[in-house]
């Protein structure tokens, strides 16, 4: 700990120019302070006399001895009624007969301050010397440079507060643990090297052995055979990697993700369906939905009809569906009267609708099976 500059007693007071044996602040609370300032003349006892609370010492100090060569690092300590307390100095001033400490960081327990009626028992401490650091920058470690005063900020040495980085040679004369926690990483950019691995030769690979000792060993004659999974075709991106073989992968056309959206030629077939989307109406809730299942590969429209009398199917429907797969569902809305469906003329793209009235007012769902080159197989005898 470095020497302990002026100690003693004083009033405090908390506005005004400092006079003999007094402790100003700059405000009337200790939690807010600012600056500190005191008069120059060590004082060590505090008592009662004739004309109040007196402050007796030495006054042939001199002040700049203590206080000339304190700044920024320096600490004050202060006990008044019966708390401690400290500030951080950030700056000094010497003025006619006081010094004024601007100070920051408080510690110690809040509370109003009663000028005059407790005495303030003080000492301030001077910071200690500054080292010079050469190369300075954010994340590097320091090291002796052999030079008294002076640090050497390495620019291959760094650590974040989660990363160790050594660019270069790591030597460590004990035992070394890397990745000793869950999600630890140890990078190290330059040649690691351990004495006891032995020279290896192409193709070679560190291994453990029964004895727990590592060692370098070929890759063909441990590894190689029937180990080691290899590719064939010409991969392409986006490409999703299937087995060919026990060994072997190969990107197909036919399936492919390109971070967005998952594309099958072929055919899906799986023991369930669903669409799972944030909840639009909930926070917090996602939502989910399985597919309409059946014995087809069916498709449908929907819509409704008012003083209109035919459904407009699209205009490709007649190459996509089989014509006599098709059904029209009717739901009449605000008249009771019966309505039918009177044909179903693809050529055109319509179904024509008939009412008992000469208004079609009426919501419709039409039905209809996919072509495709076979039939869909309802039932069929496992493999297992």
């Amino acid at each position: 700990m470095a020497n302990v500059y002026q100690q003693g007693y004083s009033y405090l007071i908390d506005t005004g120019t400092p006079e003999t044996g007094s402790f100003v602040i700059n405000n009337s609370t200790w939690t807010s302070a600012t600056t500190i300032s005191l008069h120059n003349i060590p004082f060590d006892s505090f008592g009662s006399g004739s004309g109040g609370v007196q402050i007796t010492g030495s006054s042939d100090v001199d002040f700049s001895e203590y206080y000339g060569s304190l700044g920024v690092g320096s600490v004050i300590f202060a006990t008044y009624s019966g708390s401690s307390y400290s500030w951080n100095v950030t700056d000094v001033t010497e003025n006619t007969g006081y010094f004024t400490f601007t100070v920051t960081n408080l510690t110690g327990p809040g509370g109003g301050v009663e000028p005059g009626s407790r005495p303030v028992s003080f000492y301030v401490q001077p910071a200690g010397a500054n080292a010079t650091i050469a190369n300075n920058a954010n994340n590097r470690i320091t090291t002796a440079t052999g030079t008294a005063g002076e640090l050497n900020a390495e620019a291959n040495l760094t650590f974040d507060g989660t990363l160790l980085d050594v660019d270069g040679n790591l030597t460590v004369s004990g035992s070394v643990i890397l990745g000793d926690q869950a999600g630890d990483t140890t990078i190290i950019t330059g040649r690691l090297q351990a004495a006891n691995i032995g020279t290896g030769t192409d193709n070679s690979v560190l291994i453990q052995d029964a004895s727990g000792n590592v060692k370098t060993d070929e890759i063909d004659s441990k590894v190689w055979t029937g180990k080691l999974v290899d590719y064939t075709g010409t991969p392409t991106d986006n490409q999703v990697a299937i087995f060919t073989d026990t060994d072997t992968l190969e990107g197909d056309d036919g399936l492919t993700w390109d971070g967005n959206e998952f594309n099958i030629q072929g055919i899906l077939s799986a023991e369930e369906k669903n669409f799972d989307i944030p909840h639009p109406s909930k926070e917090g809730y996602r939502l989910r939905y399985s597919v309409l299942e059946g014995p087809e590969r069916g498709v449908y429209i929907r819509g409704k009809l008012f003083n209109k009398n035919y459904i407009e199917l699209p205009d490709y429907w007649k190459d996509l569906v089989y014509e006599d797969s098709i059904t029209v569902n009717l739901t009449n809305f605000g008249t009771s009267m019966p309505h039918w469906v009177e044909s179903i003329n693809l050529n055109e793209n319509k179904i024509y609708i008939g009412a008992e009235c000469s208004i079609v007012s009426v919501h419709y769902i039409v039905y209809a099976e996919r072509k495709y080159q076979e039939p869909l197989i309802i039932e069929y005898k496992s493999e297992e």
